[in-house]
């Protein structure tokens, strides 16, 4: 093994370890419902954080000069974990109220921790 190959042993092990499931939310409130939107999406999180164990981070974030453009950071310490999400109570519970807000469909990115 010459030393720009890399040793198998540590290809196998970092393989071989869960990896992070980030996703990046981006959604817009319709004019007017900004406020009723953040507090749902404000609750949403609190209880992501509190009653999903493999949720290690969400955070909701809203556009420097905008009061309707919202951004959710999530991090979960796994694929099955960031898959459940959707099916829990408090997810079922808020979406259609969420989505009754919205001023066009939320844009999702998905990406794995490296």
């Amino acid at each position: 093994m010459g030393w720009a190959e890399p040793s198998q042993a540590r290809a196998a092990a970092v393989t071989a370890r869960p990896r992070a499931v980030c996703a990046v939310l981006r959604a817009e409130a319709r004019e007017g419902v900004d406020k009723q939107f953040q507090s749902l999406l404000s609750d949403l999180a609190h209880r992501v954080r509190a009653e999903e164990i493999g949720c290690e981070s969400y955070v909701v974030t809203r556009a420097l000069g905008s009061s309707e453009h919202f951004v959710i950071h999530a991090r979960f310490s796994d694929w099955a974990s960031f898959e459940g999400h959707p099916d829990t109570p408090h997810f079922q519970r808020l979406m259609p109220r969420l989505n009754a807000l919205l001023a066009s469909p939320v844009a999702m990115e998905i990406y794995l921790e490296a």
